[in-house]
């Protein structure tokens, strides 16, 4: 809705006109995108008070319809009051409707039912956006006079000492329980005397919101009028005088005996008796008037009810005039002509009554069902105070009632169709499980041979479903009996007709994205006979608007929805027959977009950027919060990382994240999780560029979800690092000894790499034409010669063999745009490939001996930051390399090798000797200290035994 400008070019003619424009006004009111809330969004009211509700109005594509909008459909719109459970509660009247300064629709009523409910707005039979709102309506001040009495058993005859329990239901005007205790006033009067009775245990209690127990003991017979009130505004409450009886008895609902078959399950129309005896706690009969016994019968779930008859069982004993009494099971008696009983003359000549313990009951139950039967002696419920269960059965299939209700004049051949049949008895009551004796058949005058009978199904509501088949076209009559018995239906006719005749609708399945618009050819893959049909009828979508032109229709997702939806239509061809078919929908979303991403990245060269957390500015919206999503990120000349001190801060959030790193192939970083996670990683991501790689470069973002992908490239710039130039040449090269003027570096010869270079050079935006680096060459012994190209005669420099100092170029030569120097030094300022060409023709001019080459190499400083790009600075960065220039061939490595290997195994077998000599010195040292205590010790003994001997021959002489 709005103005737009249209416009109009034609390349060809370069024709622009933008001077058209038109008005787009909103459709018609479409129910269930209007939004409904609560003025005020208060939703809580006081019964009999005035609730407002405010309508957006809105058209089927959500454009808002004003007061000033001509629209030509506007519906009217329904109030209902739901429960919890969803059922209905009431359905206020609208007091007022109109329109606010705001263009809201504004629509007044009166909340009346207090309690926590739910508002459903309706238009045009469609539910309003927002709807059903909360409603909460609590109940006003209290009405004495509409305050109501109830009791437990609905009975006006009380049993004497029993006691006496009424519920008073505390209302306001409107009927709503009203909570607290409320100081009601009660009296007493017996009817006989008009006096007051005294009662000494009355008793209020609160037992529910809004309901209190009124209680009191019976503790005189007679005949009484009970009144509640209030005297304080002098009003009773609404079913007062109460007026009941307090007769001499002594029933007790356990000792009281009901017996007789009226208390099982029985026919419907089939007549029922039992009988009732009282009795009292010790098994005695307990003779009560007639009229106070009460008997219910009640159907389930409804208010049907049964009228019995009681009759008083009399002996010829009895004293009293025998009547027969009909009760209606409500509330009263009405007196009948009895049997003939003999019985004596009241001699008081007052009003005849009857007085029995014995009673017989008899009843007629028509329709079928579960029913309660309560039995009542005054106050006093029998069968221990529970109620007797019994289940009345349909009667005999009545086949004058039954009939057949539904079937097709219509019909395709060689197809299955159903023929509905319903069967009651004489009350109308449904019949059920007579399927096995209803029949199917095909009249005496058609043929007979194309028609086939099928099953017969029961419905278990009384209903029954006859399929058949017919085999040819053409007319049948078909006829359903029971028993043999037709229905007064039959014959009915049949036609049959060819599968072409009938149009055929097929499902339809369409995608779409959410909040797009779709239009539909629901009849595209439809048959249907004349090529001409109408689409006569169709459902509202659940999650979306639709609206018919002819045969297409236009849907239109609810904004913000996703999901799976349908609607079914039904289509009419020229012959009037109908064919129903279904639009299965699936609103599809959108992958998820990018609302935030930033313009324009900076990171440094061989550094991870930012150094600390990630790049911030990148941020996703997607529809559907809890579904998976993924994000791969990648760039063309470097690789995307994750921050681990991001990681460790949100170890929650992180647990909820998965990560799939590149491998050797490719280095994207795929993350798949909720949209939440997804954007908190993507606060974290960092960059780092292929090894010395500076400028331009893109990280591509694609985020994805199950339906498709939605890529961008954000760009990042690469702040350059100054590395350090390189030279790469061997530790000695062998110059030809026969030559005065020697190559140094001969292609034919030599394989070694023998080049300087930079790694600045690859990405430098200016190109290697434009990469200057300072080149110097200077040997300690001879000269250096070398052919320069003239470009660089302003920036060579030389150093002579005896001044240390390097020196301009002052006299040179060109021939071919070359010119030849010789010196001791030689420097220059040149590209790398200058460089490399001077060194690919450097000569060595020297004596026998060699001498030692020292190159060189300045990059000047001028490309890129050095240490970092913090302060942005920078310093220029050499690198130096020697080469030892020899005139003969050195030891070979296989020589080299193979002295080592010599010495070492020398150096092995005089350590061996030395260690055997060793060995064999301190045995025979050790050999020579053990021979000299041996000698010693044989002196020792000789001596020892010469002096024994001289001691003996001293003895004896």
């Amino acid at each position: 809705v709005g103005l737009f400008n249209l416009l109009i070019s034609d390349d060809r003619y370069k024709v622009d006109d933008s001077s058209l424009h038109f008005q787009v006004e909103p459709g018609n009111m479409y129910p269930s995108l209007c939004v409904a809330s609560w003025k005020g969004v208060r939703h809580e009211f006081e019964a009999g008070s005035k609730a407002t509700i405010m309508v957006l109005l809105k058209d089927a594509f959500g454009n808002s319809i004003s007061q000033t909008a001509e629209v030509s459909y506007l519906p009217d719109f329904k109030l209902y009051v739901l429960h919890e459970n969803g059922s209905v509660a009431s359905a206020p009247d609208i007091s007022n409707i109109g329109w606010n300064e705001f263009d809201y629709v504004v629509i007044e009523f009166v909340v009346t039912i207090a309690g926590k409910f739910s508002l459903s707005l309706e238009g045009g039979n469609q539910t309003l956006n927002g709807s059903p709102l909360p409603l909460k309506v609590n109940p006003g001040t209290i009405d004495v006079s509409n305050c109501i009495a109830k009791w437990n058993i609905e009975s006006h005859a009380w049993q004497l000492a029993s006691k006496m329990e009424i519920f008073i239901h505390q209302l306001d005007q409107y009927g709503n329980l009203v909570s607290g205790l409320y100081p009601f006033d009660s009296e007493v009067v017996e009817r006989d005397t008009n006096l007051s009775i005294p009662i000494s245990d009355l008793h209020f209690e609160e037992v529910d919101a809004g309901i209190q127990l009124f209680s009191f003991s019976n503790l005189e017979p007679g005949n009484f009028l009970l009144t509640i009130y209030d005297s304080k505004h002098d009003k009773s409450i609404s079913n007062m005088p109460y007026v009941y009886t307090v007769f001499i008895g002594y029933c007790d609902g356990v000792k009281s005996v009901v017996n007789g078959s009226g208390l099982n399950d029985s026919v419907a129309g089939v007549k029922a008796e039992f009988s009732v005896y009282l009795n009292d706690i010790y098994q005695y009969p307990s003779p009560i008037e007639a009229n106070i016994l009460q008997v219910q019968i009640l159907r389930e779930n409804d208010s049907y009810s049964a009228s019995p008859i009681i009759y008083p069982m009399l002996n010829n004993n009895a004293s009293t005039i025998a009547s027969r009494v009909r009760y209606d099971g409500i509330s009263h008696m009405e007196a009948a002509p009895s049997p003939s009983i003999e019985l004596g003359n009241n001699p008081n000549g007052s009003e005849s009554f009857v007085m029995a313990s014995a009673f017989h009951v008899k009843y007629i139950l028509e329709k079928s069902g579960f029913y309660d039967i309560n039995i009542h002696c005054g106050n006093i419920l029998l069968n221990e105070g529970h109620s007797f269960r019994k289940e009345v059965k349909a009667g005999e299939v009545n086949v004058s009632l039954s009939s057949v209700v539904r079937f097709s004049s219509k019909v395709p051949k060689l197809s299955k169709n159903e023929i509905v049949v319903q069967l009651v008895d004489s009350y109308l009551n449904p019949v059920l499980s007579q399927q096995s004796r209803l029949k199917l058949e095909i009249a005496a005058s058609t043929n007979s041979s194309g028609f086939l009978t099928l099953d017969i199904k029961d419905n278990k509501d009384g209903s029954y479903s006859c399929s058949y088949m017919a085999k040819d076209v053409g007319t049948y009559e078909i006829c359903a009996s029971f028993d043999g018995k037709r229905f007064l239906s039959c014959p009915f006719s049949i036609n049959v007709y060819s599968s072409e005749y009938f149009p055929k609708a097929n499902n339809d399945t369409i995608s779409l994205w959410e909040d797009q618009s779709i239009a539909l050819d629901a009849l595209a893959n439809d048959y249907f006979a004349g090529d001409k049909a109408s689409i006569v009828e169709f459902s509202k979508p659940d999650h979306g608007s639709l609206m018919q032109n002819g045969r297409i229709f236009r849907y239109t997702p609810y904004k913000g929805y996703y999901g799976n939806d349908s609607f079914w239509y039904t289509i009419s061809d020229i012959n009037g027959n109908l064919a129903t078919a279904f639009m299965y929908i699936s609103v599809l979303n959108v992958p998820p977009q990018f609302v935030s991403v930033p313009n324009q990245l900076q990171a440094t060269e061989d550094l991870i950027s930012p150094r600390f957390g990630g790049f911030t500015g990148f941020e996703l919206t997607y529809s559907n919060p809890k579904e998976n999503i993924s994000v791969n990120l990648s760039a063309q000349s470097g690789c995307i990382l994750l921050s681990p001190v991001a990681m460790q801060f949100g170890q929650v959030m992180w647990s909820k994240l998965t990560i799939y790193s590149g491998n050797e192939t490719t280095t994207s970083l795929i993350i798949e999780g909720s949209v939440e996670v997804i954007n908190f990683a993507l606060q974290s991501i960092q960059y780092l560029g292929n090894e010395n790689f500076y400028g331009g470069d893109t990280i591509q973002v694609s985020a994805r979800n199950k339906n498709g992908v939605n890529s961008l490239g954000v760009p990042i710039f690469v702040d350059p690092i100054n590395d350090p130039p390189f030279i790469r040449v061997p530790y000695f090269i062998i110059l030809k000894s026969n030559e005065d003027e020697t190559l140094i570096f001969d292609q034919e010869k030599d394989k070694f790499d023998f080049f300087i270079g930079d790694p600045d050079l690859l990405t430098f935006p200016g190109g290697q034409a434009h990469f200057f680096v300072t080149f110097s060459m200077e040997v300690n012994d001879g000269f250096l010669v070398t052919n320069l190209p003239v470009h660089l005669i302003n920036t060579t420099e030389l150093k002579h063999r005896y001044n240390y100092q390097w020196q301009p170029l002052q006299t040179y030569v060109t021939i071919s745009k070359h010119f030849i120097v010789k010196a001791h030094g030689i420097r220059f300022l040149g590209t790398v490939n200058d460089c490399n060409s001077v060194m690919q023709q450097l000569f060595y001019h020297g004596g026998e001996r060699g001498a030692v080459l020292t190159l060189t190499l300045n990059d000047m400083g001028n490309y890129g930051c050095y240490p970092d790009c913090a302060e942005g600075m920078s310093m220029p960065l050499y690198t130096e390399a020697i080469v030892n220039l020899m005139r003969k061939q050195p030891m070979s490595s296989f020589l080299a090798h193979t002295l080592g290997s010599i010495i070492v195994i020398e150096f092995v077998i005089m350590s061996s000797l030395g260690v055997l000599l060793l060995y064999f010195t301190c045995k025979c040292a050790i050999l020579l200290a053990q021979e000299r205590r041996n000698h010693e010790k044989r002196s020792s003994e000789l001596s020892t035994a010469q002096s024994s001997h001289r001691e003996t021959v001293r003895v004896q002489i």
